[in-house]
């Protein structure tokens, strides 16, 4: 039978198994993958994410070995390394890695009752795990007899999904998720030539922002100590939450002692690639809603939510990923994801959830990152009908050669790919981020880079932008806002990339035009 798992518009995605042989290495755990050729970093990927999410032995650093809580004797390693088994699988539509390991997410129909859901698990031999805080329908449930093999619970997944009592289920993935900076490095750019070139000085003539609309950034943390962001967060996010002070971390759990500190926290050599760092997310807070004077964000007196649901480049909870969703549109208008990963049906739904009932149910507007792969596809979740999905253009007001390119782009903004690269916030801690200390990357201070950009630049400028609609009329829906850039873009690149509609595969409806969207948005009628 084809493995796979089930999306909510009822496609069904399959799964490639990938070989993954555990053995004890000396004292400790080690990996081999196979099936085709994987490189060090991705075998190391698994390992730490079976690591942190699934209690999977690992050394402490003192010399013992720890699964969990529990110190591992040497005698039992290749025992616990056996009941541990996870599988690992190349996801068909993405190429993305995704680990499964004993757990399923389910959500019920809201008209089943608890009766009923505690009588279809135990026919099955499942239990539920946890709760969701933000819908009460929806569960962890967890084969805790270790009834069932990895791919015996994925196909079960499979036929719970026709059962009338539940609207989806799908394995508990730990998933690949890329952040869509380019990692071409451009020549140095001295000025914030992208604000120029979407006329936003001109556009501040009619709004800065306001401080009670905020854009979500979520991403791999946010510098919440840099001078240029301090003043812009949103403080006190969730009044009926007293730890909630400026944002959460969901790459941990609820319980972890840093889940309310969203900074950055992974860092690794060399400390000025993106690659097993967290230097990403400052860099998009700052496009998006930076407050000046040296690294202007698109609004400047909008408010921001730090959101952290990556560490550098691990693999994240699918499950996670789609809870910070849900977070961050509570408290938050606009939602800004500089990352594309592999389709998930909790995440399509918290997006979807987000997309109408977020913002007090005006519905928050989601705008994401169509990829930097040079690919003909968007990447998810800007493919999602519920997002904005936003391509790259350079400084030649081109298409950059490595953005994505579909029927779902909705616009482009200026990054990287030309001459120039973005200037906008960096990483503040001495050493650490895109510029460690040099005037060529930014300035000796290491407070800000010249060379940020991919669709991971263009994105949080879009939300910027959609955050100073919001300012000037707070009663705008996701689709008007989404339909006003589109009608207020111009129109870049050769005139045959166009359809009839005004619609480009490689440009969407064109570049984004700060001054006439703001314009657009002021001539609406009340």
């Amino acid at each position: 039978m084809t493995l796979g798992y089930r999306t909510t518009d009822g496609s069904i995605v399959t799964l490639k198994p990938i070989a993954a042989q555990s053995t004890p290495l000396g004292d400790a755990p080690a990996l081999k993958l196979s099936g085709r050729e994987y490189a060090a970093m991705s075998t190391g990927r698994v390992l730490r994410a079976a690591q942190a999410h699934f209690d999977y032995p690992a050394p402490d650093g003192d010399g013992a070995v720890r699964a969990g809580a529990k110190t591992v004797a040497a005698d039992e390693l290749g025992a616990l390394m056996a009941r541990k088994r996870f599988a690992v699988f190349e996801d068909g539509e993405s190429g993305l890695l995704r680990l499964a390991y004993r757990e399923l997410v389910l959500r019920f129909r809201a008209d089943s009752t608890r009766v009923q859901q505690a009588q279809l698990l135990k026919k099955l031999g499942l239990s539920k795990r946890s709760g969701n805080a933000f819908h009460a329908q929806q569960f962890v449930v967890v084969d805790a007899a270790r009834r069932y093999s990895v791919e015996a619970l994925i196909e079960l997944a499979l036929q719970l999904g026709e059962q009338a009592l539940v609207e989806f289920a799908t394995p508990n993935f730990i998933s690949q998720y890329t952040r869509c900076a380019s990692s071409a490095p451009p020549s140095p750019a001295k000025a914030q030539w992208h604000l120029a070139m979407v006329r936003a000085r001109q556009a501040w003539a009619l709004s800065q922002g306001r401080k009670s609309i905020t854009v979500a950034v979520l991403d791999d943390g946010v510098d919440v100590d840099h001078p240029e962001l301090k003043a812009r967060l949103k403080r006190k996010p969730d009044p009926q939450e007293p730890r909630d002070l400026l944002g959460r971390d969901f790459y941990v759990p609820d319980s972890a002692a840093d889940h309310f500190d969203p900074r950055p926290k992974r860092f690794r050599m060399p400390f000025d690639q993106m690659n097993g760092n967290d230097i990403h997310g400052s860099c998009c807070a700052g496009v998006a809603v930076g407050s000046g004077p040296r690294g202007f964000g698109m609004a400047p007196r909008c408010s921001l939510l730090p959101v952290k649901i990556f560490h550098a480049d691990d693999l994240a909870s699918d499950a996670r990923v789609a809870d910070a969703v849900r977070y961050a549109a509570q408290f938050a208008d606009v939602i800004s994801c500089s990352w594309g990963g592999p389709r998930s049906p909790d995440l399509q739904a918290a997006i979807a959830d987000a997309s109408t009932q977020g913002r007090a149910g005006r519905g928050a507007v989601i705008v994401c990152a169509a990829g930097n792969d040079a690919a003909p596809r968007v990447s998810y979740p800007a493919a999602d009908a519920h997002c904005i999905a936003v391509g790259a253009s350079t400084d030649a007001r081109l298409q950059a050669d490595y953005s994505n390119s579909g029927a779902q782009l909705a616009v482009v903004a200026p990054s990287s790919g030309g001459a120039k690269g973005i200037f906008c916030t960096d990483v503040a801690l001495p050493g650490r981020g895109f510029n460690i200390g040099s005037v060529a990357a930014g300035g000796v201070d290491g407070l800000f880079t010249n060379d940020f950009g991919g669709t991971s630049s263009a994105t949080p400028l879009v939300a910027g932008l959609a955050a100073l609609m919001l300012s000037l009329k707070p009663q705008l829906s996701p689709a008007q806002v989404a339909a006003l850039l589109k009608r207020s873009a111009v129109k870049i690149g050769p005139p045959g990339s166009y359809d009839a509609n005004g619609h480009s595969k490689a440009y969407g409806h064109g570049m984004v035009d700060a001054l006439k969207t703001l314009q657009a948005v002021k001539a609406l009628k009340p």
